[in-house]
């Protein structure tokens, strides 16, 4: 069974938007990479599981998944 590695990570500091059902909310991307990112929560609440991310700065337009939380970061997955 061969191992999958993980996409190399870039740091950034840059604002997304994150669009649930309609509605539009900030976020902060920490690192991002080919196949997903860190995001930070800008200000309180939590994230459903599965939303879509909007970062123009960053060329990101996708539906992402979350894989992980910690506190107010969590790590998503591009579909």
């Amino acid at each position: 069974m061969l191992k999958q590695g993980r996409a190399s990570r870039r740091p950034t500091n840059r604002a997304g938007t994150v669009i649930i059902d309609g509605k539009e909310h900030t976020v902060l991307l920490r690192d991002l990479s080919e196949t997903g990112a860190r995001l930070r929560l800008a200000g309180s609440g939590t994230l459903p599981d599965r939303f879509k991310l909007v970062a123009p700065l960053e060329k990101v337009n996708a539906e992402c998944v979350v894989v992980w939380r910690r506190g107010v970061d969590c790590g998503v997955r591009f579909e």
